[in-house]
C-alpha cells in the first residue's frame, strides 16, 4: 500500500547556494545533507516546509547517470507549493529580493504566483480558493 510521497526533485547547478535559497529565504526546514556516497562532493539535500510529509530534494546533476537532468536546471520545474496568505506571502518573498515570473494570479481553482529561485527555477505556488 502507498502511504505518501516521498520527496520531488529541483534540479540545482549549486548546492549551497540554494540550500541558503531554500533554508533562509524561503524558511524550509533542512531535512538531509549527506554525501550521495562516500567520499562524494555532491550530496542528498532535502528540504520541507515545517512538518511537511514530502521532502523537496534539490539535486544537482552530475557527468553520470543524472546528467540528463543539467539542461533541467533554471526551467520551470513540476512542482507545487500549496500556500496560504499568498498575496502577502508574495509581498514578504518580494522584500528579500525573490524575482517571480508571473505575479499573483486568482484563477476559479485557486491563486497562484511563481516564484524563481537561486537556480533560475520556476516554482509554482497556490492558494486553494477561500483560503
Amino acid at each position: 500500500m502507498f502511504t505518501k510521497v516521498g520527496t520531488a526533485h529541483v534540479y540545482v547547478a549549486d548546492q549551497d547556494r540554494a540550500k541558503a535559497f531554500y533554508t533562509e529565504v524561503l524558511g524550509m526546514e533542512l531535512r538531509n545533507d549527506t554525501p550521495l556516497y562516500p567520499g562524494a562532493t555532491d550530496r542528498w539535500l532535502a528540504v520541507a516546509p515545517k512538518g511537511a510529509a514530502t521532502e523537496i530534494v534539490l539535486f544537482k546533476p552530475d557527468d553520470g547517470p543524472s546528467a540528463h537532468y543539467k539542461p533541467i536546471v533554471g526551467k520551470s520545474q513540476a512542482i507545487t507549493l500549496d500556500v496560504t496568505h499568498i498575496r502577502q506571502l508574495v509581498a514578504d518573498l518580494k522584500a528579500k529580493g525573490v524575482q517571480f515570473a508571473q505575479d499573483v494570479d486568482v484563477q476559479p481553482w485557486g491563486t497562484f504566483a511563481t516564484l524563481i529561485d537561486s537556480e533560475g527555477n520556476q516554482i509554482l505556488m497556490v492558494e486553494e480558493p477561500g483560503g
